[in-house]
């Protein structure tokens, strides 16, 4: 027991940035766009523009790197006007780390980032014949650029390329289950 409090001092004083790190919230909403998947596409949803919603929160150093972990939803992913499809939900989950590049003038900051993660589709249809939920592992890979307005209060906006695998999953599949589609969203980025 006294070896690891030691052990766990000894770090924490070896790596003095974590003392100064920040929690981030980090809601935002934007798009989906650009979209293909292995999935039955009953209202031909592929290639449309969508809605998508989504919440991270993480952890930001101030060697500009930082960690979060982020829940986003596209609730018509795999729906259009058609009726034919009640659900046709995407939910992502990924564990992302980024970088925030040297600072452009006094208030924006680029950054680029990468994660990992799943990706989760509930496809429901009217008569029931595809009806299925699929897990995939997913990842995803972009950057943006985060506008400072306040000590507390960012704004940010960022564009990102997601891909899930394939995986030869239930009656909802054609050929095999994959998502990818890339992803233009704005929020805030909220520091404690």
């Amino acid at each position: 027991m006294i070896r690891t409090i030691i052990l766990l001092v000894l770090l924490s004083s070896a790596v003095p940035a974590l003392s100064y790190a920040e929690w981030t919230l980090k809601p935002f909403a934007g798009i989906t766009f650009a979209s293909s998947h292995g999935f039955v596409d009953l209202d031909n949803a592929a290639g449309t523009v969508q809605p998508m919603f989504g919440s991270a929160v993480g952890w930001d150093w101030p060697n500009r790197f930082g960690v979060e972990l982020e829940l986003a939803t596209a609730p018509t992913f795999l729906k259009g006007a058609s009726g034919l499809v009640e659900t046709g939900r995407l939910d992502t989950l990924f564990v992302n780390g980024y970088w925030r590049l040297p600072q452009i003038g006094s208030r924006f900051q680029p950054y680029i980032a990468i994660g990992a993660g799943g990706a989760r589709v509930t496809l429901d249809d009217v008569l029931g014949a595809f009806t299925s939920t699929t897990a995939l592992a997913a990842g995803n890979i972009g950057g943006g650029v985060i506008a400072t307005t306040s000590a507390r209060f960012r704004v940010i906006g960022d564009v990102r390329y997601i891909r899930s695998q394939f995986r030869d999953i239930g009656p909802a599949a054609v050929g095999e289950a994959s998502v990818a589609y890339w992803r233009a969203a704005g929020g805030l980025l909220i520091r404690f």
